[in-house]
């Protein structure tokens, strides 16, 4: 087998994808790109000292560079830690450059314009993958693992969300990932499947609090008390459900109480000053993350149930979102370079056979603890 080489844009999620990737004995090299040149500089160091020599940092403008199809040829997968807004173009570079893609995605419409592509390019030869992160991604393929090892389902319920270990008022959130995707999750209409049908709700709707034992070390103000609510995190998913005869489901985002309550009072056009003076707090040994998931699946009156929790790590320094975001994505990654993926543009649930789901699924718990 070939070594293989990949191209990593933005340096955030993305060193965490570039630490996976170096690591496997079938990476050639990792290049890291981002337009701030300490950022992939610091990157590379972070790899290095752990994969001597795997990992080369490149000044990445996406605004200039995104279209370069004589860089994208050089590579097997480029793969996308930027705001979801670019990845139409990005994307289109690599399918004219013969080479494949993914990225975290997160957003429904951008995501749908992704699709788009197909028509615009109906014999692409390489997979082009959106939303491969947590959620969507990580959560969806598992759900999706389920319903077809149950031979259908009735319903599917995801709750993730990424919280402080140590949270503080009026928020109790933090720093956790970009503020753009945080924006999307407070205002963006969301899609659900209800009684067999897509309905578009407002964020924030079906609001309730539930206790998660799991998280009751983490604060004695709320002993593992947290808010749910339905957002627009779980992108096509509700379609892709839909097609199996799933009859409802939706995604929602978890928080500490008091999120809810604050954020519905910041108008969209004061959004990122609200952000700027309230979430200010960056992840960190002394401020630490952790994310929590859990995917219910229910059929006839049988259930299957899974969760995931992940912490800071202070060894490397990568935060739980970091982890589970940037860990799934590096493993759809190195799957779509060896070929375990459909040509075309299909979001992960659909990108891969079921034993691709359950492979998938198994690699990733070598990473993160699914239980």
């Amino acid at each position: 087998m070939s070594k293989k080489r990949y191209l990593v844009l933005g340096g955030g999620v993305g060193k965490a994808i570039a630490y996976v990737l170096a690591g496997s004995s079938n990476t050639q090299d990792v290049f890291v790109g981002d337009k701030d040149e300490k950022k992939v500089r610091e990157v590379a160091s972070f790899v290095n000292d752990r994969y001597p020599g795997k990992c080369i940092p490149v000044l990445f403008d996406v605004e200039t560079s995104g279209k370069s199809v004589a860089l994208f040829e050089e590579f097997g997968v480029i793969i996308s830690a930027l705001p979801a807004k670019y990845n139409v173009t990005l994307a289109q570079t690599a399918i004219l450059a013969g080479t494949n893609f993914c990225d975290l995605g997160g957003v429904v419409e951008v995501t749908k314009k992704m699709m788009e592509l197909n028509k615009r390019f109906p014999e692409m030869q390489v997979s082009v993958v959106p939303d491969c992160g947590l959620m969507p991604g990580l959560g969806i393929v598992i759900a999706k693992k389920f319903v077809l090892e149950m031979g259908g389902a009735d319903s599917v319920e995801i709750l993730v969300g990424g919280l402080p270990q140590k949270p503080q008022p009026p928020t109790f959130y933090q720093k956790i990932f970009h503020p753009e995707g945080l924006k999307h999750i407070c205002y963006d209409m969301a899609p659900v499947l209800s009684d067999g049908d897509i309905e578009w709700v407002k964020p924030f709707q079906d609001y309730c609090q539930i206790d998660v034992l799991e998280l009751e070390v983490f604060s004695k103000q709320f002993n593992g008390r947290v808010e749910t609510f339905i957002t627009s995190g779980a992108s096509l998913a509700p379609w892709s459900f839909r097609d199996m005869g799933v009859q409802k489901f939706a995604e929602k985002t978890v928080r500490w109480p008091g999120f809810v309550d604050f954020f519905k009072t910041v108008p969209i056009h004061k959004f990122e000053q609200a952000v700027e003076t309230y979430l200010n707090i960056p992840v960190s040994k002394d401020n630490p993350d952790l994310v929590w998931m859990r995917i219910k699946v229910k059929k006839n009156g049988d259930q299957r149930c899974v969760s995931v929790l992940d912490l800071f790590d202070e060894e490397t320094g990568l935060t739980a979102m970091q982890r589970t975001t940037g860990f799934t994505t590096a493993v759809i990654a190195e799957m779509i370079s060896e070929g375990k993926t459909l040509p075309g543009v299909c979001t992960p649930e659909n990108a891969f056979s079921q034993s691709g789901l359950t492979e998938l699924v198994e690699r990733v718990d070598g990473l993160i603890t699914i239980k």
